[in-house]
């Protein structure tokens, strides 16, 4: 095995456990925090919100601090030990004020290392190994989900309602910071180059809002939110609610589904255009939605089929939104613009849209004693709030400019 392939190896593994790590409890926690804490909604939105906190700080940790004086490996390393403890203690906790600050301690530790992962497979292999690389994230995302089922639901009943899935991806992220210390080195950047708050949270790119549908696309980068954080935030929660079984596992299909579409993203784009690729994407959230509304236990199709569109609606609009961006920039400010893009969809999107996923829970409580939540009525709300966005977008974004999709950036 040559250095490249032992090289593409070993990182491959190494994203496999980083998104583990992450599928392992971040979608059942809604179900854990709903069923066992009996916390409400907007406790749970906020929860998931602290990972939004956590992707508007983790820049500065990555641009500033991480990267420019400590080998990147290390710096992986020690925060995936410091994280796998940090969701030990989490698995502890049962104090809502102190779940709540274990909680954010862990998003801010964590956070960075996707990143970090994603910075050292760039230093040692071509940009376009990158994709098969990132692929065994995805498969850690379908593991983790398995695994919580098929491994821990055989010794734990009811198992996505208990902190064992917190307790896996604890054991798992220890695992990770130990293996992080083998990889090749990674050495700090010497360039001497200073790098500002500007550079860090992509601020150089705020020029580009000066064009109406570039703002009206952020404008729907951060609305887009809503649905994403209601699906991970209350969807595993619903389902087992109803009484479906082996969620976790139903769930992770999304990820198989992201996966596959991800091929039809460039062939789509040159056939339909980026302004009705996004639009696709914005409107298939809101039909998955209305079909989320109609669901029952007995519904079997319709919960496979509506999982399985995860796909569609994630990258149509994300991965498609990244090339936009890309495209709209050019090379001066590709990087700050994807910064910029970043902040606005993983950092404030995930914040608010978090928060508005709780509160839209609050206004449908239940209409019986066998069901927390009016999950019809959430699921509508949601559906017309994703729809209205879905006509502005149409309505407001007029790019007419014409890009070359062929065409290699350097």
């Amino acid at each position: 095995m040559n250095s490249q392939t032992s090289k593409q190896a070993r990182f491959s593994l190494m994203m496999l456990m980083q998104y583990f790590t992450r599928g392992a409890w971040f979608v059942t926690l809604g179900t854990y925090l709903g069923k066992t804490l009996e916390q409400p909604g907007t406790f749970i939105g906020f929860s998931f919100s602290l990972f939004g906190i956590g992707a508007i700080i983790s820049p500065f940790f990555v641009g500033m601090i991480a990267d420019r004086f400590f080998p990147t490996q290390k710096v992986l390393g020690v925060l995936n030990i410091g994280a796998g403890t940090l969701m030990l203690l989490l698995s502890q906790v049962t104090d809502p004020t102190t779940f709540i600050w274990t909680l954010f301690v862990y998003c801010i530790v964590y956070t960075p290392t996707e990143a970090l992962s994603n910075s050292v497979v760039f230093h040692h292999l071509p940009r376009r190994f990158f994709a098969y690389v990132r692929l065994f994230g995805t498969i850690g995302w379908v593991f983790a989900g398995l695994a919580v089922n098929m491994i821990l639901g055989r010794f734990v009943v009811n198992v996505e309602a208990t902190a064992v899935p917190l307790v896996m991806s604890a054991v798992a992220s220890v695992v990770l910071g130990l293996y992080n210390f083998t990889l090749p080195s990674t050495p700090v950047k010497n360039g001497g180059e200073k790098i500002g708050i500007k550079e860090v949270l992509g601020l150089e790119a705020l020029s580009l809002l000066k064009e109406r549908s570039f703002t009206v696309f952020l404008g729907a980068s951060l609305l887009i939110g809503i649905p994403i954080q209601m699906y991970f935030a209350f969807f595993n929660m619903f389902l087992n609610d109803i009484g479906v079984e082996n969620v976790a596992s139903k769930m992770s299909l999304g990820q198989v589904s992201e996966a596959a579409f991800m091929v039809f993203v460039p062939l789509l784009i040159g056939k339909v255009g980026l302004k009705w690729m996004m639009t696709l994407g914005l409107a298939f959230w809101s039909l998955r939605y209305f079909m989320f509304a109609g669901i029952s236990v007995n519904a079997e199709f319709l919960i496979i089929f509506s999982i399985l569109i995860h796909g569609a609606c994630y990258d149509f609009f994300n991965v498609t939104g990244s090339i936009y961006v890309d495209l709209k920039a050019g090379e001066r400010y590709r990087s700050a613009a994807q910064g910029l893009f970043m902040l606005v969809f993983l950092g404030l999107g995930k914040f608010f849209g978090s928060n508005l996923a709780g509160l839209i829970s609050e206004w449908h409580p239940s209409v019986s004693a066998e069901q927390l939540y009016d999950w019809s009525g959430i699921f509508n709300t949601t559906g017309i709030i994703t729809a209205i966005v879905t006509v502005m977008f149409v309505l407001s974004f007029h790019d007419r400019q014409k890009y070359d999709l062929d065409k290699v950036n350097g």
